[in-house]
């Protein structure tokens, strides 16, 4: 379903872009002008091999959300599934990694910048099981992957605190939630997975309340690598949960100049204050951790043509108002409506005029 949007912008391109040609000449004007990069540029990965007993995990840059692919032995588990439009995208990366079955499927909970393309993952590939929060949202993109699992015979398992999951041999031991939350980041599927004497715990969007309760648990946290809580948040990554994760390495998926202002200074310092290396896709874009069981390694895999195009902006522009601004300006707009400049002059010869707030 969500691909044909792509057909779509391809066919109302070349009409808007040519009056007469080819169509072989209308759709290598719509390529070349460069229009459609941010889907047809792939992200550059190769097949992934991993002996059983060793894992590699993916953390895949989709911006301000979330996505990790975790490979074991030829087996596959994919741990969030980015926003909406990060469909192709995310089924490129795991096509190229030489995926053609997800053993488990996790969408910590039912945000969009968390589900958003679970759906589409669950209908191109083979799939072993979905497990989500014991929650629902009234949306449409939870209805997309309710669909997709039940398009697909399968039912959303709700895994509780204290059971144990099997990945190719590797145990996935779930601590969170530990009950039900108003809040749904609380509701996070909360999850430790161990390779020898190595373990990586996976936090989704759990904040402080949800935090404190799996400690209270007397849940054993500590891990190698963290993949920090909200996108970095100062309302998650309590000092408390910090401590005893012990963590020597924090993974923090964010986007790019987000109006968040994640991750937060307060977050950043207390994981400095941890000793803990810190990773961020924003900054160096798909980042790829590899564990034999021992030892453990970090490698960038390459950035993603949205954060190369990024990494050196100085303006963001909004798609909508055509309006450009500084990075800190209290009228950003959202990640997708977003354009990025390297200078004023770029962003005024492409049509956009200074922002009225910011005042660049």
């Amino acid at each position: 379903m969500k691909k044909m949007k792509y057909w779509i912008l391809l066919l109302c391109l070349a009409l808007g872009l040519s009056g007469c040609g080819s169509t072989g000449e209308i759709l290598d004007e719509v390529v070349q002008s460069g229009i459609l990069d941010e889907y047809l540029q792939p992200e550059k990965v190769q097949k992934i091999e991993v002996p059983k007993g060793e894992m590699e995990v993916h953390f895949i840059d989709v911006g301000q959300a979330d996505c990790a692919l975790l490979a074991s032995g030829g087996h596959f588990m994919l741990i969030d599934g980015g926003n909406n439009e990060d469909d192709e995208r995310i089924l490129t990366y795991l096509r190229n990694a030489g995926v053609k079955k997800l053993d488990i499927v996790v969408g910590t909970h039912p945000h969009e910048d968390h589900i958003g393309s679970l759906d589409a993952a669950i209908e191109a590939f083979d799939v072993g099981a979905v497990y989500m929060p014991a929650v629902s949202a009234n949306t449409a993109t939870y209805r997309d992957v309710l669909d997709a699992v039940a398009e697909k015979g399968l039912q959303v398992q709700h895994p509780k605190a204290g059971d144990v999951l099997d990945f190719n041999g590797l145990p996935v031991e779930i601590f969170g939630p530990v009950k039900e939350y108003k809040d749904l980041n609380n509701n996070s599927i909360v999850l430790r997975i161990s390779v020898g004497e190595t373990a990586f715990l996976f936090t989704g969007d759990a904040e402080t309340t949800a935090e404190f309760d799996i400690l209270e648990q007397g849940f054993d946290i500590s891990a190698d690598v963290l993949k920090v809580a909200h996108h970095g948040s100062s309302g998650s990554s309590v000092e408390e949960f910090l401590a005893y994760a012990d963590a020597d390495y924090a993974v923090i998926s964010v986007g790019i100049g987000n109006s968040y202002d994640h991750p937060e200074d307060v977050t950043l310092k207390r994981l400095q204050n941890y000793g803990m290396e810190i990773f961020r896709t924003d900054k160096q874009g798909t980042i790829v951790c590899n564990t034999d069981g021992e030892n453990i390694s970090f490698r960038q895999e390459g950035k993603s043509s949205q954060t190369a195009a990024v990494t050196e902006a100085a303006y963001i522009g909004n798609k909508n108002s055509m309006k450009y601004h500084t990075l800190d300006c209290s009228s950003l707009p959202i990640e997708k409506n977003r354009a990025y400049f390297a200078d004023q002059a770029a962003a005024e010869e492409a049509g956009y005029a200074p922002c009225g707030t910011c005042k660049p």
